[in-house]
């Protein structure tokens, strides 16, 4: 019986050896009649097939597909929901992370990324607050006041209370909502909390940055509280930790992200895994002050630059606690059902141990290395696990994607997309254009982005590129071992610059190191050629035969004391980048000699290099001042061009001034200044934003800027930043940073 009844219907049903009714529910089969008669009931499409083996009455049929689409409304009614986490790492760069970087430890994160599908991407808000109010509202900050800044300490305001919440739309879903970690949304009226806000309990902090130990919130760590102090010079300090709205003062010596995720853990023990759950987890981590246990600084005790170690020490703790959350996701049911979504608020601060190589800029600036985030989703519904999307995403996004998994309504107002179906290969990205952010709070600054290009307008910020500190003590391990075979003759040094190399393979090269203790070897009668995953002892002749006959792009690198740092500094990345000359020889003056012989032998070889670089450091100075970071600056590890901006009074002169667009759009607005810096990249051509495109393609920057334009004058909100004011000082709340002191407004 089985058999002639899958030859009726085709091998795409599954017959049991009894003949039944069968619903099928999100990859579920439900069986519930044991009779000649199969019935095929689609839920999604709401489709129904009925096939008979025997001659039934009418009657009787029509009976059971009545039964049947009753069963089936039922069944759909309680289809069960995923669980929903959204992870967010404060200040995390895009090279801070194991799959851009191997130098860092974060095997867990890692273990989730190449597990789910790694967002290539994802897009943020160059800061903190921004950020957030694009998670929780779906909307564009600059339509609601949040685009400016961070919400200060003292600042009586909040996120708009009129706006629904993520949680909100959730909670009708039926979801429980939780928050895990950092609000920084706003606290100065209990409207503001997150407890007031649809979330059905908070445990974290509610400003921007604190002791990572005491959970005390003070100017003498804090780095993101300018004017902290009263008009009589007191500091404003006090405990800004909580359980719901009660403070917790118990938990002092108790590291972050180990208390945060031990809450977690007891969260997911104490509640019914049937039961949907939305948990918001905002680290704290790895923001400043710089502050980890001692042992996790361990794997990068060779990394001199003490920022950067310790820094490294708080990202791998970070991702220790995510795999404790994981894990406990795991043992109490939740897993299986879960879809987890991991991203950054912002790009890395450099100035405080973060790194975005090779993207340009970082936190707080429009740069890609401001805005593009290190982002993945992890779960085991995806049926596309182990791959990486180049799906358009923006942090606004989340929200409709994580309501329609809810079986949930989202706002109409959103700015967001449901992007599941493209994040699992469905689909393509519904998302073709995006507003980084737009800010006009003292002269118009602003970012939009329309298929492949980028239109930057007004200051981006600092516009550096930093390469990590460990990539540059690894160039120095490298050289000491080499130092003593200054012997070998010229004809051996290898100029993969000049014969246009893409480099050598930086991370097999630093296992390499790890593995053949580099730095003590002696080799006093050959060098080293590196070769794809190894390193082999080559004598000087057989060394000269290579480099003779070697076909080019296959050559293998030489590593001698000219050769070497030259090739270092020229590995592959996943945007198979080429570094200038000018680029190459400044990490050659800090890492060869302390600088003096290549400093030389550079100007002598190339005037005009020197020259360049000498107005680069002009330019940089001009531009950032006192703002630089002191061992940035003092140690020039950062690699800046000069300003490659093009002035909207020189463009709008020169192809615009008899433009009828010109003359009906902009003219109107007023908004663009002469002196308004305009700036065109192809990110996918150009990820790092070297090659500004404004001269050569002006009607890309006319198509993309009246899509700025139109937003902004459509749809512009006057940033909310209200002087701060003294009532929030904790002294007059018992040492506490609590609410109670604004109207909310």
């Amino acid at each position: 019986m089985p058999s002639l009844i899958k030859a009726v219907l085709g091998s795409s049903f599954h017959v049991l050896s009894l003949v039944s009714v069968c619903v099928k529910n999100n990859q579920r089969r439900f069986c519930v009649l044991d009779i000649p008669l199969v019935i095929y009931v689609d839920l999604e499409a709401f489709s129904i097939r009925v096939t008979t083996v025997f001659k039934f009455q009418l009657c009787a049929m029509l009976w059971i597909v009545i039964q049947m689409i009753l069963f089936c409304i039922s069944l759909a009614n309680c289809k069960e929901k995923p669980h929903l986490i959204l992870i967010v790492a404060d200040d995390l760069g895009w090279n801070d992370v194991s799959w851009h970087n191997p130098s860092v430890a974060t095997p867990h994160l890692e273990e989730l990324a190449r597990g789910g599908v790694i967002l290539n991407q994802s897009y943020v808000l160059p800061i903190c607050t921004p950020t957030r109010s694009a998670l929780m509202t779906g909307r564009y900050p600059f339509t609601i006041g949040r685009q400016r800044s961070t919400i200060r300490p003292s600042e009586p305001t909040g996120l708009l209370l009129n706006a629904t919440l993520l949680p909100q739309s959730l909670k009708k879903a039926g979801y429980s909502t939780h928050v895990v970690g950092k609000w920084h949304l706003g606290f100065c009226s209990w409207s503001y909390t997150p407890t007031y806000r649809s979330f059905d309990t908070f445990y974290g902090y509610y400003n921007g940055a604190e002791d990572y130990f005491t959970h005390l919130r003070n100017c003498l760590h804090a780095t993101d509280c300018n004017n902290c102090t009263s008009s009589e010079g007191e500091v404003h300090f006090g405990l800004d930790l909580r359980n719901n709205t009660t403070p917790d003062p118990n938990k002092e010596g108790i590291y972050s992200p180990h208390l945060f995720a031990s809450y977690v853990e007891d969260l997911l023990e104490s509640r019914n895994a049937k039961e949907p759950m939305f948990l918001y987890f905002p680290f704290q981590s790895v923001h400043a002050p710089l502050m980890v246990p001692k042992n996790y600084t361990k794997p990068y005790k060779y990394i001199h630059d003490h920022d950067r170690r310790v820094y490294l020490g708080m990202v791998s703790a970070l991702d220790e606690a995510v795999g404790r959350v994981v894990q406990a996701l795991k043992s109490t049911g939740h897993y299986n059902n879960s879809v987890i979504v991991f991203t950054t608020d912002n790009g890395g601060t450099c100035h405080h141990g973060g790194n975005n190589w090779p993207l340009r800029g970082m936190k707080s600036t429009f740069w890609e290395g401001g805005t593009r985030g290190v982002a993945f989703v992890h779960s085991p519904l995806l049926p596309n696990p182990g791959t990486v999307s180049n799906t358009l995403v923006h942090a606004t996004d989340w929200f409709k994607t994580f309501v329609k998994l809810a079986g949930g309504e989202a706002p109409s107002v959103l700015d967001g997309f449901d992007q599941w179906e493209a994040i699992s290969g469905l689909s393509t990205s519904p998302r073709k254009q995006m507003v980084y952010n737009i800010d006009d709070t003292d002269k118009l600054r602003a970012a939009v982005r329309m298929g492949d290009y980028k239109l930057l307008v007004g200051n981006p910020g600092e516009g550096d590129w930093t390469p990590p500190p460990e990539m540059l003590e690894r160039t120095k391990n490298a050289i000491n071992f080499v130092s003593d075979q200054s012997h070998l003759p010229e004809s051996l040094f290898l100029k993969s610059v000049e014969r246009g190399h893409s480099g050598v393979d930086l991370p097999k090269l630093y296992k390499t190191f790890n593995k053949t203790s580099l730095k003590n070897s002696k080799l006093s009668d050959g060098s080293l050629i590196h070769r794809p995953g190894k390193l082999v002892k080559q004598n000087r002749d057989s060394a000269k035969r290579v480099l003779r006959s070697a076909d080019q792009k296959k050559e293998p690198y030489i590593f001698t004391k000219k050769g070497l740092a030259r090739d270092l500094v020229q590995f592959r990345t996943s945007f198979s980048r080429d570094y200038s000359n000018s680029f190459v020889s400044e990490l050659l003056d800090q890492v060869v000699d302390n600088g003096n012989t290549h400093k030389e032998e550079n100007k002598d070889r190339n005037a005009s290099e020197n020259n360049y670089i000498s107005k680069t450091s002009e330019n940089t100075s001009r531009n950032h001042g006192s703002n630089r970071h002191p061992e940035v600056q003092n140690n020039q590890n950062s690699y800046s061009e000069e300003n490659d901006a093009v002035l909207w009074q020189d463009l709008a002169n020169e192809y615009l001034v008899n433009d009828a667009w010109f003359k009906n759009q902009v003219s109107s607005y007023n908004v663009l200044k002469n002196d308004t810096e305009i700036r065109l990249y192809n990110i996918i051509d150009d990820p790092e934003e070297r090659s500004n495109l404004a001269q050569k393609k002006v009607n890309t920057v006319k198509i993309l800027l009246e899509f700025l334009l139109k937003e902004f004058m459509n749809r512009y909100a006057p940033a909310d930043v209200p002087d701060e004011v003294p009532e929030a000082n904790p002294k007059y709340w018992n040492n506490t940073w609590s609410p109670g002191w604004c109207i909310p407004k």
